[in-house]
């Protein structure tokens, strides 16, 4: 999302948000099975656990080394791929997610039964 952010953003300084909502939108229509179930079952998870929430917002804090009182662009600048491969309890609660609500179901077909 912050590659868009960055693709979008003129001189400026000023974001297109139009083209950027163009771009999620596309995203989660595309996959809109895969990508928006599996968050939103993430996002159900998370808010059923406030510790979970809890962890991952110290986690990302801490990742991306941005204070409590950090812009939003702030913030999407530091949001770099480097922090994003020390979230590591943010990949697990997302594995987790996926692990327990696959976004594609597996049907086992028994192949003995003709």
């Amino acid at each position: 999302m912050s590659r868009f952010i960055q693709a979008t953003t003129s001189d400026s300084g000023t974001v297109d948000y139009k083209y950027l909502r163009d771009i999620v939108l596309n995203i989660v229509i595309a996959a809109k099975d895969s990508t928006s179930g599996s968050l939103a079952w993430f996002l159900y998870m998370a808010c059923k656990r406030p510790e979970v929430q809890e962890k991952i917002f110290d986690e990302v804090m801490e990742a991306t080394n941005a204070g409590d009182s950090a812009s939003i662009d702030e913030f999407l600048t530091s949001l770099t791929d480097q922090a994003l491969n020390k979230m590591h309890y943010l990949h697990a609660a997302l594995t987790e997610t996926l692990r327990l609500y696959p976004s594609v179901p597996l049907v086992i077909t028994d192949q003995s039964i003709n």
